[in-house]
């Protein structure tokens, strides 16, 4: 049989309440908190202790005036916003002029390159050239030699037929 909705809660509460039983005598009661106040070594400042603890540890520190004219005191010698734009522009000025030295500076340096590649370019030309003839050169002179070789061939024939 299931057991009821009131016995399963009943089980539920008698467990709780076991666990608030053992945990019960572990705190502290009023009397006990009494006496732990008395047998205190230093007892709690009293409200108008506090406050006069406090009054005494603000006294050294500046007013809001004297802060005031500090903080002046200390800003009088800084820039304004004006002059801070006056060298701001000085400084974009000086920006734009590095700018354009050096865009110029690159546009030059490839002007340079460009004549020395084209340098370049002809010197290669020429030798090419030059291997192009060399190697016709070469040609020819392979051509004599093998008709001179043919010749002497054929006398080098003739004289052996002529001994023979």
């Amino acid at each position: 049989m299931a057991q009821s909705d009131s016995e399963l809660a009943g089980g539920h509460l008698d467990r709780r309440l076991t666990a608030v039983e053992q945990i019960l005598p572990t705190l502290a009661t009023k009397e006990d908190l009494r006496a732990a106040i008395d047998n205190a070594v230093a007892p709690l400042a009293t409200r108008e202790e506090m406050h006069s603890a406090i009054a005494k540890a603000v006294a050294p520190l500046a007013t809001r005036e004297e802060m005031r004219s500090a903080i002046a005191e200390a800003v009088a010698p800084l820039a304004t916003r004006g002059e801070l734009g006056a060298v701001h522009g000085e400084l974009r000025a000086t920006r734009d002029e590095l700018y354009r030295a050096l865009r110029d500076e690159g546009e030059q340096t490839r002007r340079h390159f460009d004549v020395v590649a084209e340098s370049l370019h002809d010197d290669i030309r020429l030798l090419a050239e030059g291997q192009v003839a060399l190697h016709q050169r070469i040609d020819d002179v392979r051509i004599e030699l093998k008709s001179d070789i043919a010749n002497l061939d054929r006398r080098v024939m003739r004289l052996e037929v002529a001994r023979g």
